[in-house]
């Protein structure tokens, strides 16, 4: 079975010898932060639309590891305490759990009732809020693993309406198997005024590097480690541009090269980490059409992943 790579720990041995000031490729402790991407100023601008108005869905999908949450995380850290908006995850398991969530962090206290009182008192709230032009945003992380009887409520709670317009806008977020779901019978009658499908696609080239240098500089120092020429596209290509793998191949070169006392990371470097922890090359696309390279060995060694995010509740509402 193949072994994976070390993923990057609290204190790295590299960190003195490196001049950085801390780890590099950790999992970002502030929202501030996230690489930015084009393709994240884009999700920005249509999630900002999902907020400011109802009856808008968001759906964003994409392979593990491209960092959904972390994104989901730095855009609620930008709203002040007027907006109304609410967070859930796959944790939420029941109906019941599901209104009072909601209801909790929209900002009501001491909630009690069967289901049928707290969709009731749901259903209430949220047409007031639509009468008096306050739209509620409903943030769903790990959407693809909710379980069936949520969806349920979601269906529920997306046909409320006011004068035709459904009273809150909803962002659902989950890997690539979301739009199964979303396309399935149950759901493909829920129709929103507004939607957008993003596929939040892994970084190219160029940006996988950027993304490098992005982190590094974080550390306090972007010129610590030299990645030559010959290196940059193999990161790229054993990485597949995703950041969770860019993270932990790059922790793992940084320590490699710490121990060869080298601030350079070369291709003979990359490929002897990637061989040592049997990764292989991710399929790239061929410049010509209709055709794929991959080094020989197509077969891909997932390290494992850092403990999971997860989707930063709501904890200070403003409404009761």
């Amino acid at each position: 079975m193949a072994s994976s790579i070390e993923n990057p720990v609290d204190e790295p041995t590299y960190l003195e010898f490196f001049e950085l000031t801390q780890p590099p490729f950790a999992r970002p402790s502030k929202p501030s932060e996230i690489f930015n991407s084009e393709q994240y100023s884009l999700l920005m601008s249509h999630l900002t639309s999902a907020t400011e108005q109802t009856d808008c869905r968001v759906v964003i999908y994409g392979v593990d590891g491209l960092g959904k949450t972390s994104l989901l995380n730095r855009y609620t850290s930008t709203l002040d305490d007027e907006v109304s908006f609410a967070t859930i995850d796959e944790t939420c398991v029941d109906a019941k759990q599901f209104h009072t969530a909601i209801l909790r962090q929209l900002g009501f206290k001491d909630i009690t009732g069967s289901v049928h009182e707290l969709r009731n008192i749901t259903k209430e709230f949220l047409i007031n809020r639509c009468m008096a032009d306050d739209p509620v945003l409903l943030i769903i992380d790990n959407a693809h693993l909710l379980k069936p009887s949520v969806f349920r409520q979601l269906r529920w709670i997306s046909e409320i309406k006011v004068k035709g317009r459904r009273v809150l806008s909803v962002v659902l977020a989950g890997s690539t198997d979301l739009m199964r779901v979303i396309e399935s019978p149950a759901m493909s009658t829920v129709r929103f005024r507004s939607h957008v499908d993003f596929n939040l696609r892994v970084f190219t080239e160029d940006e996988t590097m950027d993304y490098v240098r992005h982190r590094l500089e974080l550390a306090g120092r972007i010129e610590a480690v030299e990645f030559s020429n010959e290196a940059q596209p193999l990161v790229f290509r054993y990485t597949g541009g995703i950041p969770s793998l860019i993270n932990a191949l790059c922790h793992a070169l940084l320590t490699e090269a710490h121990a060869q006392d080298s601030r350079v990371i070369t291709d003979d470097l990359v490929r002897t980490v990637a061989d040592r922890s049997q990764l292989l090359p991710h399929i790239v696309p061929s410049r010509r059409k209709g055709r794929r390279n991959a080094d020989p060995d197509r077969n891909i060694a997932v390290p494992d992943e850092q403990p999971e995010e997860r989707i930063t509740e709501r904890t200070a509402p403003r409404k009761s």
